[in-house]
């Protein structure tokens, strides 16, 4: 049967590392050729190596921040003060400036901190760093350092960002190196800038040009950091100035010309921690429609080829750029879903009643001093769609709030470009909060958080709830499995190639019900109270929701591990709504919501990972103390042997736990058919071989029985696949510490084995299913013969032999997946089994009597175990044979001759450790 899961770059980057490439080269062959003369006192000082820029984007354009000075070797920071150098740089502004001839009026700049570090840039904390750079950071209040020059002027200028800045250093002071030589003496000679400058945001941003009808229009877009195309973002169209049109050899200067393309990004203007997408079309001033035209369709494209809200789509314009805006909102409205509008054209009344079709929110700052275009222009715009929306239906206090105006007096300005009103209006996060706060829709389902419950069956470890978080309590009454949808993975590591991992299959929903705090759920079956936590129950199914998936392949076979990023999603297709009767969260049919927590699991979660340092290297290890753990009494321990594909290959510690029921049985009552607390103990093996890691396993049981409470008298093991082979040489080699093993879908043991457990007596039930694709039944059953053979060679009798030795074959019918390689899983299954292992015990005054489970060799009449030599009964499970639990790889054929060859190798290794082991036991 299948039982259940119980549960009740950029090119301006190129070439700004190929320059430094080529000054690293340069100080190298400086180093190389400047050695000092052995007679010589000290080094002879070298000069500076390098001066970089360092740039930021500020309110009033970009400025040079900082400057980087690169010396032939590490820095006493010490020596490294403001005072120690001096920094001049133009003082031209295009705002201001009658021409390019004031590019050489240079000024000082004010250095604010100064400190050394190991790589051109900034430090956050300004504290040094050993290394051979020193950074002089600047006063961006100082009137010098400004990057944005006049371009050409045909009739209104351009501008562009000045590639010829003449920012310089002086060192006026004598520094040291970092092991107190003398590194460089003072020099008044002025060093300029020998480097493009760095702008750690601008130079984030990827340009390139879109063709619209053989229009060819140049952009820029910015990414945020861990875009995850799986979910969405919102996103910010920035329509620059009539000066920062493409002119042909001013790429990019729309990017930093002011803050309103680079603060979208950056939640120290935003003030908000969300993620924005940014793109910002360069236009070629060629008019309207056409530049409308390609912008509209420039977005359009974007936002299908990216990971966008298409909820929450935005247009932030200065000047020119509302022009762009007014036309394209006017001819779809649905396009942006709200705009700022900064020192912007007017909006006409044709245009104002097409987009009150769909309203839009508009948010409007101007200067009352504006030069250029009159502050009237933002207020006839404001009254215009106003009264366009309330014509349309919109009510004054609504058409008021969602169209709002903002004009600021000259003291606003921090430089008095009174056209410029991006100053004050992004240095306000609150307008740029308003902004990204409007949407579309209604607001989609205000899912706080997505969380997986899962439990370890059978066949490994599953969803099997799901638990979203909401923003108040939710009025669970009227919710039904129908308001939800929840997809998951199809894959299943057993049966299909990872390739099919994204394949989602629906999960369906049994219950829902909530409750006031997810932890309850590790420790109650259904916890439910009023709360702002939804929980779905899904319906027990062996489709979907598996979390254990192929990990790597290092060697022959490969290993498994816990997926990290579950696929499991939720739609919510109901509206949610509170214990007061307000809508918590409308219905949201085209959002899907991922997983944003770690999953919780009742049984795994309760146990502890570790590592343990044996005399041969260091062992990974899981163990679960029972609940309510009494370090005055005793407790069984089990220590179980995971399969091969459970070892540790960097990734996956901790899989052996999730895999398949062999550790996490044992504390639960509706698999041990007791309540009797049990320690467990879970190494995870490196595949090293059966005589190395089963001495390691020996060398942790011990350390493990003198920290914990563990009666030495009842210690067990049991094993799936690989594991067979570490309690063979357990066993034979310390038959004294173990009381029993439960040995399933197992490797063969050898005559040495046979005869040593057989000398110490230690009972064990070998199970194994007929049709075993990886390892042979003919092998295990001959291994169960021997070990028979090697009791009645010592003169035990038949009953007693029955009592020490147990053997079930499983036919397919016990399966319920067909994996036939995991015995344990009809094994575990049957309480019995597990009550016979724990039922064992070596102290001979306290005599126990052995369960009777189904099927063991004795011939008892069995349920789900046959009779020696025969196969056990069950429900067939659905699904094509594959991959083992244990031994991720398909094809028995091709397995076998491995396995054969893996034995053979690893044998004359295993003798050799035995030897040793034995040999250093006896001195």
């Amino acid at each position: 049967m299948w039982r259940p899961l119980s549960r009740g770059r950029t090119p301006d980057h190129r070439r700004r590392t190929t320059a430094l490439a080529a000054l690293a080269a340069l100080a190298a062959a400086t180093l190389a050729t400047a050695a000092p003369a052995a007679a010589a006192p000290e080094p002879a000082p070298d000069g500076i190596v390098s001066v970089t820029p360092v740039t930021e984007v500020y309110a009033s354009g970009q400025k040079v921040a900082a400057v980087v000075v690169e010396y032939a070797a590490a820095v006493d920071p010490a020596d490294v003060t403001p005072a120690a150098f001096v920094v001049e740089d133009s003082t031209y502004d295009f705002r201001f400036s009658a021409g390019l001839e004031e590019l050489d009026d240079l000024a000082p700049r004010t250095i604010t901190r100064a400190y050394t570090n190991d790589a051109v840039g900034r430090l956050p904390a300004g504290t040094s760093t050993p290394g051979r750079y020193v950074v002089l950071e600047l006063d961006p209040t100082d009137p010098g350092g400004n990057t944005v020059i006049r371009s050409t002027c045909p009739r209104l200028c351009f501008e562009k960002i000045n590639t010829d800045l003449r920012t310089q250093v002086t060192q006026v002071a004598d520094l040291h190196a970092a092991d107190g030589t003398l590194l460089t003496t003072a020099d008044p000679t002025p060093v300029r800038v020998t480097a493009p400058a760095v702008d750690p945001v601008v130079d984030g941003y990827v340009s390139d040009v879109y063709d619209h009808e053989g229009h060819a229009l140049p952009y820029s877009y910015r990414l945020p950091a861990g875009y995850d195309p799986a979910r969405t973002y919102p996103l910010v169209v920035a329509l620059h100035g009539y000066g920062s049109g493409y002119d042909g050899e001013n790429p990019r200067v729309n990017l930093a010309v002011d803050a309103m393309v680079t603060a979208w990004g950056l939640p120290a203007w935003t003030g908000v921690d969300e993620d924005v997408i940014v793109l910002a079309p360069q236009n070629e001033r060629v008019g309207n429609p056409l530049e409308a035209d390609a912008m509209t369709a420039l977005v359009r494209s974007f936002v299908a080829d990216h990971a966008v809200d298409a909820d929450r789509v935005y247009a932030a314009t200065f000047s020119w750029g509302s022009t762009l805006a007014w036309t394209a909102m006017a001819q779809d409205p649905t396009l942006f879903d709200a705009a700022l509008i900064v020192s912007g054209f007017p909006v006409s009344e044709e245009q104002a009643a097409a987009i009150a079709a769909q309203p839009v929110p508009v948010q409007l700052t101007h200067a009352t001093s504006d030069p250029v275009l009159p502050a009237a222009n933002s207020t006839t715009s404001r009254d215009r769609l106003r009264a366009a929306y309330v014509a349309a239906g919109m009510d004054e206090a609504t058409a008021a709030d969602t169209v709002r105006h903002v004009e600021y007096a000259d003291a606003a300005f921090v430089v008095p470009d009174h056209h410029a009103a991006t100053m004050p209006t992004y240095a306000d996060p609150a307008i740029l909060q308003w902004v990204l706060a409007q949407r579309r829709a209604p607001a989609p389902s205000p899912v706080l958080g997505v969380t997986a419950v899962t439990e370890v069956g059978s066949f490994g470890q599953q969803v099997t709830q799901v638990v979203l978080e909401y923003g108040a309590d939710v009025d669970a009454s009227g919710l039904t499995p129908a308001d939800f949808r929840v997809e998951d993975s199809g894959y299943n590591f057993r049966f299909a190639g990872i390739e099919t991992l994204p394949d989602l299959v629906d999960r369906a929903v049994a219950s829902v019900w909530t409750t006031d705090d997810p932890a309850r759920l590790l420790t109650d079956d259904r916890p439910e109270a009023p709360g702002r936590f939804v929980v779905l129950d899904l319906v027990d199914s062996p489709v979907g929701g598996w979390t254990v998936i192929v990990s790597r392949c290092p060697t022959f076979l490969c290993s498994v591990r816990v997926n990290p990023d579950q696929l499991t999603q939720v739609t919510q297709l109901g509206d949610v709504t509170g214990t007061d009767g307000a809508l918590v969260a409308a219905a949201d049919p085209t959002r899907a919501h991922r997983l944003t927590g770690d999953p919780i699991d009742r049984e795994v979660d309760r146990f502890v990972l570790d590592t343990f340092a044996s005399s041969t290297g260091d062992v990974r290890y899981a163990y679960r103390l029972p609940d309510g753990y009494d370090p005055s009494r005793t407790y069984p321990l089990v220590v179980a042997l995971p399969g091969h594909g459970m070892g540790y290959d960097g990734q996956n510690v901790g899989v052996q736990l999730a895999s398949d029921m062999l550790a996490v049985a044992w504390n639960q009552e509706s698999w041990t058919g007791t309540d009797e607390g049990v320690i467990v103990l879970a190494p995870q093996n490196e595949r090293l071989g059966k005589a190395v890691e089963g001495a390691q396993t020996v060398e942790l049981v011990e350390a493990f029985l003198a920290q914990h409470a563990v009666d030495r008298d009842r210690v067990y093991a049991t094993s799936v696949s690989y594991g067979s082979q570490l309690m063979w040489e357990m066993f034979s080699e310390r038959p004294d510490l173990f009381a029993g093993g439960l040995l399933t879908g197992g490797f063969p043991g050898d005559e040495d084995e046979f005869a040593r457990i057989a000398a110490g007596e230690v009972p064990m039930w070998i199970t194994h299913g007929t049709n075993d694709h990886l390892l042979p039944v003919a092998r295990a059953r001959a291994s169960y013969e021997a070990l028979v053979a090697a009791y009645e060679d010592r003169g035990l009798d038949a009953a007693r032999v029955a009592e020490l030795v147990r053997w079930t074959e499983y036919g397919d019918d016990a399966f319920g997946l067909p994996d036939f390689h995991l015995a344990a899983a009809p094994t575990l299954e049957d309480p019995a089994t597990l009550q016979w292992l724990l039922a064992q015990d070596r102290d001979p005054d306290v005599p126990t009597e052995p369960g009777t489970p189904g099927g063991t060799d004795g011939g008892t009449d069995g349920g789900t175990g046959g009779t020696d030599g025969t196969a056990g009964s069950g429900t067939a499970g659905t699904g094509a044979p594959g991959a083992s639990g244990a031994l991720a790889v398909t094809g028995p054929a091709p397995l076998a001759a491995l396995l054969a060859l893996a034995l053979a190798a690893t044998g004359l290794g295993t003798v050799l450790v035995r030897r040793r082991v034995r040999a250093s036991r006896e001195v």
